[in-house]
């Protein structure tokens, strides 16, 4: 089975924001796909921030998730890894150097950036790109035939 690693920063906002929606993406096509997400900077016993949960309720998605640091397993479990910024994809080239790697504006012509700290709207916002994200996302894996 195919396996993406979504990566943010803390890990309560984009990256399983992100997950959530491809995963229910890929399930309404009755395909399989390992999707998983982690920050690069996890706050111990964090949970998914709650407009993030709120901004997904609004398009019929449930947030089932906890903030997860990446680890060097993550990294090496995935065949390919999406980073919601170019910033975060050189972070771990520059401390990793993975081929795997590509930022959201790679993948889909726009990089995401985070809501954290910001109005309800924002995070509203951020999932509205995050869905049509997910959708690029989905048909480019199908086209490649991963999924």
């Amino acid at each position: 089975m195919y396996k993406i690693l979504l990566v943010c920063t803390g890990n309560t906002c984009r990256s399983p924001m992100l997950e959530a929606l491809i995963k229910d993406k890929v399930k309404k096509l009755n395909k399989k796909l390992e999707v998983k997400s982690a920050g690069l900077s996890v706050i111990k016993d964090d949970k998914v921030n709650i407009k993030a949960r709120k901004a997904l309720k609004k398009l019929n998605i449930v947030i089932r998730h906890t903030p997860t640091q990446l680890s060097q397993k993550a990294l090496d479990r995935a065949d390919i890894i999406i980073t919601m910024t170019i910033d975060q994809k050189r972070c771990l080239l520059q401390n990793m150097c993975y081929n795997k790697t590509h930022a959201m504006c790679e993948a889909v012509g726009y990089d995401i950036y985070d809501p954290y700290g910001g109005s309800l709207e924002q995070y509203e916002y951020c999932a509205k790109e995050l869905d049509e994200a997910s959708q690029i996302i989905v048909d480019n894996l199908v086209k490649a035939g991963r999924i």
